[in-house]
């Protein structure tokens, strides 16, 4: 079978015996894929120091002709994102991404627009921009991505616009803003979110995605958003994302 080429950015990589990898990657083209990697272990030319987690490549693949493996034959590097795995704010952010994008995509099922949010997540982080920020505003769009876009504009129950109440809460059963009148005559609990937060959460839901950075917000009210789209997510996954708790302690986000 002859061998195919597109772009992908590394998930996850495993050991396989002695000489093999088993590789967990992102592509536009294929979506979540997972591939072995022949002699990578060995490799002094096709694999060396490019299959590593976070890595955006240039693959040469096959498809299974049985299963689900692909088999991997080639790749060069296109950017190797070191910092994400030489600072340690860094990596945890991007750990927390890849696990997220690992738990919302289905197995070979492409979105060029979830590859391109990937990519522009770790280009952020690799250029030292403030990880609670990149962790939020990524997560938000993915959401958005994948049908679960939170309604920000208004509450849900009352439909009071943002400007007529000082704060409003994410409720995450449903991903719709609750007023402060309106969550006093429910019992769930939910994250505050101020004006100012919503705000900046609203704004960047309709931005294109390469001014995103331009987006600023004290860190102390990105920790908030932050804490209440993993609470929605958390929700809709109805699993733990593991490294939330090292992503919380890096952050400081109180939840």
């Amino acid at each position: 079978m002859t061998n195919r080429q597109s772009h992908a950015i590394v998930l996850k990589v495993t050991a396989h015996g002695e000489a093999d990898k088993i590789v967990t990657l992102y592509s536009p083209d294929l979506g979540r894929i997972t591939a072995i990697a022949k002699g990578a272990n060995r490799s002094k030319k096709r694999f060396v120091n490019k299959l590593e987690p976070f890595t955006f490549l240039q693959i040469l693949y096959r498809p299974p002709t049985r299963g689900s493996l692909f088999f991997l034959s080639e790749a060069e590097l296109v950017n190797a994102y070191l910092s994400l795995r030489t600072t340690y704010s860094r990596y945890v952010t991007a750990t927390f991404i890849n696990e997220l994008i690992q738990r919302f995509s289905g197995e070979q099922d492409p979105d060029p627009a979830v590859f391109a949010l990937l990519g522009w997540a770790f280009h952020s982080l690799d250029q030292g921009k403030f990880p609670a920020k990149t962790a939020t505003l990524f997560l938000l769009r993915l959401l958005g991505l994948c049908g679960y876009q939170p309604q920000l504009s208004h509450c849900s129950s009352c439909r009071r616009p943002l400007e007529q109440s000082p704060n409003f809460t994410l409720y995450p059963g449903n991903g719709t803003l609750l007023c402060t009148h309106c969550r006093s005559t429910r019992s769930d609990s939910s994250l505050t979110l101020s004006l100012q937060t919503l705000k900046f959460l609203h704004s960047a839901q309709h931005m294109e995605l390469q001014q995103l950075d331009r987006l600023q917000l004290p860190a102390a009210t990105t920790s908030q958003a932050l804490g209440a789209l993993y609470n929605y997510s958390r929700y809709l996954l109805q699993q733990d994302i593991h490294s939330w708790k090292q992503l919380k302690q890096v952050t400081g986000t109180q939840v």
